[in-house]
């Protein structure tokens, strides 16, 4: 063991449930958990303490490297760049008993999406499964996961409807574990896919029986027909304590880019819709080297809504340092004109220098992300971050 701290709160208070990939995780951080459903009805209310988060958690209490938390927390710190652990405060020593309940459960409700967003992947979105299900594996030198890459599982999981999950046996037995830790939740986090194209969104978060007291995030890209917006937000209104939070980092062609499958001005007409409606909103913007590009415009076009800022470190290829010198400078100038509490944490995560792996992976994956999408012109990024991982063939 070496001198570092490897403790974190996180392990102690959060607990993510994904009811289509029967997963959890122990922060939003963390690799996900495979659930035993036959344990879990022999121990009902102990979702979140299952022998494997017990055993990580005795692992912080005697500071030790925790596995689950290499592909983001340890990776980044690693490199001295800013983890989710740091940024969120988990580094506080707030337990010291393995066994606890959760203050927030992040619930995934399904991966119903119309937007393939940059950073995102099959996991969380069936239009990104859809792509590659139907249009072959992306070609990425060194992926180190499966996201880019189709199996019998992805064509499984596009067959079932919703309707159809929702009528499953460990899709009532999860929904069951959340009321049975339900007395202590301060937050429940609802996140998808786009939570406003469940269906049965409602009607969960009334059967849930929750304290009043708990507040309720909501995750959303506001991927869906004008419509069908106006009519979920008639019906969101009725919720307590809620907060709707904005998944976005750009603005106008960055935004279209990044967040593939909306527009500008369709992204934008809703967001006046909330301020209309007096709809607490509140934006969640993750950076990472193609979302960092425009930031500062965002930031100051909305500079009187609040804006949260987390970092992508998964998939590893867009990391946010992976960016060339040039832009990296311009970028850098451009944050120093925001609050210090803004720009501190961002310069901490570009300061490393790319790897030439890295950097053959990002143009892998801009190349074939591209294609797909033939209304996508790489030329909204800058000409010297092209250069730098010479896509002539757009220049």
């Amino acid at each position: 063991m070496d001198n570092r701290d490897y403790y974190c709160s996180m392990k102690f208070k959060f607990l993510k449930i994904d009811l289509g990939s029967k997963t959890t995780y122990n922060c939003h951080a963390a690799a996900p958990h495979s659930i035993d459903f036959n344990w879990l009805k022999e121990n009902p209310g102990n979702l979140f303490n299952t022998e494997v988060n017990v055993s990580e958690r005795n692992q912080m209490l005697k500071n030790e490297r925790n596995k689950s938390c290499e592909q983001n927390c340890w990776a980044a710190e690693d490199h001295g760049a800013q983890s989710p652990r740091l940024y969120q405060g988990g580094a506080e020593k707030t337990h010291k008993a393995a066994v606890t309940q959760p203050e927030t459960i992040d619930l995934t409700i399904g991966a119903d999406c119309n937007l393939t967003c940059s950073y995102c992947c099959k996991e969380y979105s069936h239009s990104w499964r859809r792509d590659i299900v139907k249009n072959g594996d992306y070609v990425i030198t060194d992926a180190r996961d499966d996201r880019y890459k189709t199996n019998n599982k992805d064509r499984a999981l596009l067959k079932i409807s919703q309707s159809k999950l929702k009528n499953t046996e460990h899709y009532k037995i999860l929904l069951k574990e959340i009321e049975l830790s339900a007395a202590n939740l301060k937050t429940l986090v609802v996140t998808g896919g786009e939570p406003l194209l469940d269906n049965a969104l409602i009607e969960i978060l009334e059967q849930l029986n929750l304290p009043s007291s708990t507040k309720i995030e909501l995750y959303t890209g506001l991927g869906l027909s004008h419509s069908r917006f106006i009519s979920m937000i008639k019906k969101l209104k009725k919720i307590k304590n809620l907060v709707i939070k904005i998944s976005s980092e750009n603005i106008g062609k960055l935004l279209e880019f990044n967040r593939y499958g909306i527009k500008w001005v369709e992204f934008s007409k809703k967001i006046d819709v909330l301020r209309a409606e007096d709809i607490n909103f509140e934006f969640h913007s993750t950076l990472s080297n193609l979302t960092m590009f425009g930031f500062t415009n965002f930031y100051n076009q909305f500079i009187k809504d609040k804006i949260v800022v987390t970092f992508a470190y998964q998939p590893r290829m867009m990391s946010p340092h992976i960016i060339d010198k040039e832009s990296k400078s311009v970028i850098v100038q451009d944050l120093l004109t925001l609050p210090k509490d803004v720009h501190e944490p961002i310069l901490r995560s570009i300061q490393r220098e790319p790897s030439n792996l890295e950097k053959q992976n990002i143009k892998e994956f801009l190349t074939e992300f591209t294609e797909r999408r033939k209304d996508l012109d790489l030329k909204v990024f800058p000409r010297t971050f092209l250069e730098w991982l010479q896509t002539e063939d757009v220049l």
